[in-house]
């Protein structure tokens, strides 16, 4: 009967496939003068001009006049000695403290809204429509609309083509602040990097992730100057700072830093060969940073010294959403912008959907094919069933979720799918490769799991899954490389050392899934700290999950081993999902993943090795919480962003301001 209906409804299985939702790139620039018409009737154009330690924008003759491009992201730019400068509205302005004030250049950057101005009636409003670009006959300035004492003025009726392009953006650099912290017996005290040295007041750098630039900028000049490491193949340093361009840097581009997440908030910066910017807490050059290779890093400890920096709420968005575009894990595509706030419209009024299919072929899709798919090869891009509802608060899964037959069945595929090999990339050995895996489909598609294929590697028994992994994403393969590549210093003691893998591997889970919420519940490296936490897991509500980090120690050979697996709380209690044991048979993995109830059964079941029990000595816990709704989500999308389908938008690539899509609204603004 199944293979009638099968035959029947075949031509319909396309209803199955991932939706690829319409693309349109941002266009072709067309760049020119900015020519207005002024109250007094006089066509003059829009002049950049440097005077007295600033900058302002004069109107001027059209004649020799600088052109101007009006981006996706509606910024009004400029190119200036090989620099993209914007036309921002002043703080003071902004901030509602004058009602006036001279707009000013700075360097183009995707997350300032006063850089984003929208045409209404051909005049530039902000976003809000508070305050708009005025004239005082000479100069430009951000005006509220009952400033008074200005003139107004509009863009000449020539400039409606040029009005009109959503034009490609020159870049995607991103306003930043990069602090550090320092401990002292009052306290804690909070420092920001400014050029050669650190200072209490924030100080806004520039990051350019392509061409990996970390620059200051000169108001008086309009140029930036980035900080160059000098090391090379040297111990270590001084940085320095000097002249650079959002032009293509030189092959050996001294002024990249690369940024690797060691935890949730704080990042190393690499140079281009992998050494490591650092600064010194105390001592006479507190504060000023310098790059040691990792050999002399591992010796480093004299006043001090760190390598983790934390960066501003906003970079830290971007660098996630980066993750999330490598990784096919976006919830939009393409970006809503501003007029399709995801975060107060359903997805439906983000996406447009194919028709739902008719009721007996949604039940041939969702429960006869399911029971007849087996385990195999599966191309990177198999049939996949109807994703879970976003999660919007904890726990994670519903509480009526249990593990069934095919539950089991297929996290026992993603358990044997392991060779002998200790193939890893970073600190995600086998183990925490495959809880990934059992956390990504648990939390895809609850109610279905796959029949084969995998969210990051193909499922295969007695196959090493990093092969199939690199294939499919080896960007997101190389970001947990970097994260291991990443040294500090030496640990000054074994909980030091544990505490920094739970940090990892929080750092990781971001990357795999920043999609979601992960948060530390707890760590301790003793018995009773880790009975504790054991209980607070059981106490969780029903349908938390989690992922836990371990180390085990083999007294008989003197030596401890890292393990990870992922957990459920469930109704009956809490399963703990074996990992990276191949030669379990499926009636005994059946067994393993019952639940238990007592925090004794769970060390039980995380401390049997093969036919014999480890010592239990660390235990790190990492929870998912909610989905992860990044800001970035409502004003970016790549091309080819459809990715798997329904929330597994992005395109696998890093950002290119060519490959930038319009938004649905059409520009992308906050």
């Amino acid at each position: 009967m199944s293979r009638i209906m099968l035959a029947i409804f075949l031509p319909l299985l396309l209803y199955a496939e991932p939706f690829s939702p319409k693309q349109t790139l941002a266009q072709t620039p067309r760049d020119t003068p900015i020519r207005v018409l002024t109250q007094d009737s006089r066509s003059l154009c829009y002049a950049p001009t440097f005077s007295g330690g600033t900058s302002y924008i004069a109107l001027s003759s059209c004649q020799g006049a600088m052109q101007a491009r009006y981006d996706v992201f509606s910024r009004l730019a400029y190119y200036i000695n090989d620099t993209w400068l914007c036309i921002t509205a002043p703080d003071s302005v902004v901030e509602r403290k004058r009602d006036k004030d001279y707009v000013h250049l700075s360097p183009c950057a995707i997350n300032l809204p006063s850089q984003q101005w929208q045409l209404k009636d051909n005049r530039f409003y902000s976003l809000d429509g508070i305050y708009s670009i005025q004239d005082d006959g000479g100069y430009l300035y951000a005006a509220h609309i009952f400033a008074g004492g200005l003139y107004t003025h509009k863009l000449e009726s020539s400039m409606q083509k040029w009005a009109s392009t959503i034009a490609t953006p020159a870049n995607l650099t991103i306003q930043s602040a990069i602090s550090w912290n320092v401990s002292y017996a009052q306290g804690q005290e909070r420092y920001f990097l400014a050029n050669n040295q650190s200072q209490k007041n924030t100080a806004f750098l520039y990051y350019n992730l392509l061409s990996g630039h970390i620059a200051g900028y000169d108001e008086s000049s309009g140029r930036l100057y980035c900080m160059y490491s000098n090391t090379g193949k040297q111990s270590w340093d001084w940085v320095v700072w000097g002249l650079c361009t959002d032009a293509a840097p030189p092959k050996e581009n001294r002024a990249f830093f690369k940024p690797i997440p060691i935890d949730d908030r704080h990042f190393a910066f690499l140079d281009k060969d992998g050494n490591i910017l650092r600064l010194t807490r105390y001592g006479i050059h507190w504060g000023v940073p310098y790059v040691a290779s990792k050999e002399y890093a591992s010796s480093d400890v004299q006043n001090s010294p760190t390598s983790a920096f934390e960066l501003d709420h906003k970079t830290q968005e971007w660098l996630r959403f980066i993750s999330a575009n490598i990784g096919e894990n976006l919830h939009t595509c393409p970006a809503p912008g501003h007029k399709h706030n995801p975060l107060q419209s359903s997805k439906k009024s983000l996406q447009v959907a194919p028709l739902p299919p008719p009721p007996l072929l949604r039940r041939l899709l969702t429960t006869i094919l399911p029971m007849r798919q087996v385990e195999s090869k599966a191309p990177a891009k198999p049939l996949r069933t109807p994703p879970s509802p976003p999660l919007q608060g904890s726990p994670a899964l519903p509480a009526y979720f249990s593990l069934n037959e095919a539950w089991i069945a297929r996290l026992w595929h993603i358990n044997i799918s392991a060779d002998s090999s200790r193939a890893s990339s970073g600190i995600c050995g086998t183990c925490l490769l495959q809880a990934y895996q059992a956390i990504a489909e648990l939390l895809e598609a609850h109610a279905h799991p796959r029949g084969s294929g995998g969210y990051f590697f193909n499922t295969g028994a007695r196959t090493n899954p990093f092969a199939s992994f690199y294939a499919r994403n080896p960007l997101l393969h190389d970001t947990l490389q970097d994260i291991l590549a990443y040294y500090d210093s030496p640990a000054s003691s074994h909980i030091e050392w544990f505490h920094r893998g739970t940090s990892r591997a929080l750092a990781s889970s971001i990357s795999m899934l920043p999609q979601y919420e992960w948060s530390v519940l707890g760590q301790s490296v003793e018995e009773s700290g880790i009975h504790t936490l054991l209980q607070r897991v059981l106490e969780r509500p029903v349908g938390s999950v989690f992922l836990f980090t371990l180390v085990r120690l083999d007294s008989t050979q003197g030596r401890s081993f890292g393990h990870a697996v992922a957990a459920l709380r469930l109704s009956n209690g809490v399963v703990i999902i074996p990992a990276n044991a191949p030669s379990l048979s499926l009636e005994a993995f059946r067994a393993r993943v019952q639940a238990v109830q007592t925090p004794a059964d769970m060390i039980e079941r995380l401390t049997r090795f093969g036919g014999r029990y480890l010592e239990l000595v660390g235990l790190g816990v990492l929870e998912v919480s909610r989905a992860h709704r990044n800001p970035f989500e409502t004003i970016a999308s790549l091309h080819n962003c459809s990715g798997e389908g329904e929330d597994r938008r992005g395109n696998a690539l890093l950002p290119l301001p060519e490959l930038l899509n319009e938004c649905i609204s059409g520009r992308c603004v906050w």
